[in-house]
């Protein structure tokens, strides 16, 4: 069944980009036929399912895939380690019930510590749980890499050009569209462009995808082992998506495919700090994943609130994330924060709130957004983050 449904989203996925292509044609010919939009069925929506429903917290559904998902929700590299896991005993007491990590946090201890935190009785069947598959851009970088130093000078200089132009046609890094969300994040997106430009004039190798795929059933299978649980919920891949024609990868695909199929994961996603309202847009176009895990607070928001609408009206589900980081960052780089995000978010948000929490109820406002990527590291800020669940407010106008 899980096949099936993979492979009927690729033939809509091929009617889409057909009937666009077609639409184009059309209208170079100036021919007065007028080319009809592909009119796409509803999603399929999965039975509601509830997980450690507790008393005093907010719940909100996960678009198509049914999961009651509490507000807030745990996430991030640094907060899960093998030796703070139990620490989390208290937010599930206290009703969360969904843990975000990835293959590449902490090195994979962030795994390990939240198997332990799963490994306890009846843990596992309270929460949701979901990974990232960061071995795919690890390998896809490497490749392109290999393919570019073996260049000529004037062949890498071309290259480097083409994906300038690309970057700056698009205008990724325009201000007031584009936040560094980390250290060397804006200067990260020219080398992103370089390794489309690769792949654009050399695509890949046979080699090359089956040393891709075996990369991503090896991370895969190595998260579950490490999380000691038999399958994920949700698997997040591309990890940090950087342009909108990896969504188009049919190495993703065949591999959600194939591990759906298995039962190792139930729902796909992706998750992205990077011209995160193009790909969205591009995401509910395509009906290539269940869910979005993408940037949304108070600096990007202009830019995220229509393609946040128009993935819920789709009934695909939105987890935001890096919704505090405009305004709080543990990263020196970007330090300081500028003042206006921070003004701006106590204009909207009035009252005795810390930052965080005044970020995490603002963007909660939002009812197309199903829940808050939040990072506790310790009990004080689980109170802090929990303070806000199922609050509603009137937002002020900054």
């Amino acid at each position: 069944m899980e096949a099936s449904s993979q492979n009927q989203s690729h033939s809509r996925r091929s009617f889409l980009k057909g009937s666009l292509l077609s639409a184009s044609a059309l209208a170079a010919t100036g021919s007065s036929i007028q080319a009809k939009e592909p009119i796409q069925q509803a999603r399929k929506q999965h039975p509601i399912e509830w997980r450690n429903k507790q008393a005093g917290m907010a719940y909100r559904q996960l678009g198509a895939t049914g999961l009651m998902v509490s507000e807030v929700v745990q996430g991030g590299s640094g907060p899960m380690l093998p030796e703070t896991y139990m620490r989390f005993n208290y937010a599930i007491e206290r009703g969360l019930n969904y843990f975000d990590t990835s293959s590449r946090y902490s090195g994979g201890k962030s795994e390990e510590g939240l198997g332990m935190l799963l490994s306890q009785p009846g843990v596992r069947d309270k929460v949701f749980v979901s990974t990232k598959v960061a071995s795919y851009t690890a390998t896809t970088n490497t490749i392109c890499d290999e393919i570019f130093k073996g260049l000529p000078g004037d062949k890498q200089e071309a290259l480097r050009k083409k994906a300038l132009d690309m970057l700056n046609e698009r205008g990724v890094r325009k201000p007031g569209y584009f936040y560094p969300y980390f250290g060397g994040h804006f200067e990260s997106v020219e080398r992103d462009y370089l390794g489309l430009a690769i792949k654009q004039e050399y695509g890949y190798k046979r080699e090359w995808k089956a040393r891709i795929k075996k990369a991503m059933f090896e991370t895969l299978d190595t998260s579950l082992r490490r999380l000691k649980t038999d399958y994920v919920d949700i698997c997040h891949c591309p990890h940090g998506i950087r342009l909108p024609e990896e969504l188009d990868d049919e190495i993703i695909d065949e591999f959600f495919e194939t591990v759906k199929r298995q039962g190792k994961i139930r729902f796909t996603s992706y998750s992205c700090h990077t011209d995160a309202p193009r790909i969205l847009e591009k995401a509910v176009a395509q009906r290539s994943r269940d869910l979005a895990m993408s940037t949304y607070n108070i600096a990007n928001q202009g830019s995220m609130e229509g393609p946040i609408e128009r993935a819920h009206k789709d009934g695909m589900g939105f987890i935001a994330m890096k919704v505090a980081a405009a305004v709080q960052t543990r990263f020196k780089p970007l330090q300081p924060i500028p003042e206006w995000r921070i003004q701006k978010l106590n204009t909207t948000v009035p009252g005795d709130y810390s930052l965080p929490s005044k970020a995490y109820l603002w963007a909660l406002q939002n009812p197309h957004v199903t829940a808050v990527i939040s990072e506790m590291y310790d009990q004080n800020m689980m109170i802090d983050n929990f303070a806000i669940v199922g609050k509603k407010i009137e937002l002020h106008p900054a």
